[in-house]
């Protein structure tokens, strides 16, 4: 049994790229011959763009053979409500119908629940969940929600509130072999406790530039690890130039020459990422004025393309004579040679206490 695993397209009547990825899914399904498509959640980016949109789901689900099973999130729960068709093989998960058996495995859903805005209310859900387990063929959850964990920021979840929150630890004593999540947009995640695997999928399209990096679904064969897929949708990616006053050239040149390098695909977006220090006195160059020409260069090769800038200029600290005694001993420490990025490192320190 093999199952392709999605969430969080946000799809909207004025966002042509989501459009394209959940057609590059299909398409994806397809090609993998898998049984089942999921999309654990906020298919929609609201009730109103859905109400607006949905019958274009029809006409990309009508050729599929596979059966999709729909689970809502907490951007379009509430459209579903009034009995929505989105085609012969498509299945909306409602607490009515959140139970699907199939010959390899038992797949159970906890759909949204307004009241689940804290763990404890989220563990009720789950475990309620558990009871209707087999005992005789793997589980697979199908959830929509928050992971509560140190490394994960509000904003990695596409907004701020808590919502179904839970801990991973919370699965070890249940009887699912396969978390199956959605509600984090970053990037495809894998956890594996004992012999189970809790999945977010990550939004198969840049929604934000957060998403940053390819994009990828989960395809899930039963009994095996699952894999990461690429699809070739819309995404942002981070290009980081780092500058340094050990430079012999421009920075206007380096980037140029970063340009240069690069083979940017169609379906990308990039996010130049400009680090370091110069010296802005030495080249007549101005922060301001540093920004504004890596902007102009960075739209000329992609329109959509655009700069973060975060560099330095040391042109205020050049002539300091302190500042350049430490310049002479900052590229070796007990006479060996500092590598650049601890050079970095160093004159960052030295610059912060300066200024």
């Amino acid at each position: 049994m093999r199952i392709l695993h999605t969430s969080d397209l946000h799809l909207r009547t004025d966002t042509f790229e989501r459009w394209e990825a959940l057609e590059l899914i299909v398409d994806k399904a397809k090609e993998n011959s898998v049984d089942i498509l999921v999309i654990c959640g906020d298919l929609f980016d609201s009730k109103e763009d859905a109400i607006k949109s949905y019958e274009r789901l029809r006409k990309i689900f009508s050729e599929a053979s596979f059966q999709t099973l729909i689970l809502p999130g907490n951007h379009d729960e509430t459209f579903y409500e009034d009995g929505i068709y989105l085609g012969n093989n498509v299945t909306i998960i409602s607490s009515e119908n959140n139970v699907f058996e199939f010959s390899d495995a038992r797949i159970i859903a906890v759909p949204f629940k307004k009241e689940c805005s804290s763990s404890k209310e989220t563990v009720k859900a789950i475990h309620e969940a558990n009871t209707h387990t087999s005992h005789t063929k793997p589980n697979i959850l199908l959830f929509h929600g928050e992971l509560i964990a140190p490394f994960y920021e509000p904003d990695d979840f596409g907004e701020r509130g808590r919502y179904m929150p839970i801990d991973l630890n919370i699965f070890k004593s249940l009887n699912f072999q396969y978390i199956l999540a959605g509600h984090f947009h970053t990037k495809l995640s894998i956890f594996k406790t004992s012999d189970k695997f809790f999945i977010y999928s990550g939004s198969p399209v840049s929604i934000t530039k957060k998403e940053r990096g390819k994009r990828k679904v989960n395809l899930l064969e039963v009994g095996k690890e699952p894999q990461e897929l690429e699809i070739e949708s819309f995404y942002y990616e981070e290009f980081e130039i780092k500058l340094s006053i050990f430079d012999e050239e421009n920075p206007v040149d380096k980037f140029i020459e970063k340009l240069k390098s690069l083979n940017i695909p169609a379906n990308c977006s990039p996010i130049f990422k400009v680090t370091g220090h110069f010296d802005g006195a030495k080249y007549n160059l101005s922060e301001s004025e540093l920004n504004s020409k890596l902007q102009v260069l960075a739209k000329n090769v992609n329109p959509k393309s655009e700069v973060e800038f975060l560099a330095k200029d040391l042109g205020r600290l050049s002539n300091n004579p302190i500042f350049e005694k430490i310049l002479k001993k900052v590229g070796k420490i007990n006479d060996e040679e500092l590598d650049e990025e601890g050079k970095r490192q160093l004159i960052e320190i030295f610059i912060n206490a300066m200024m």
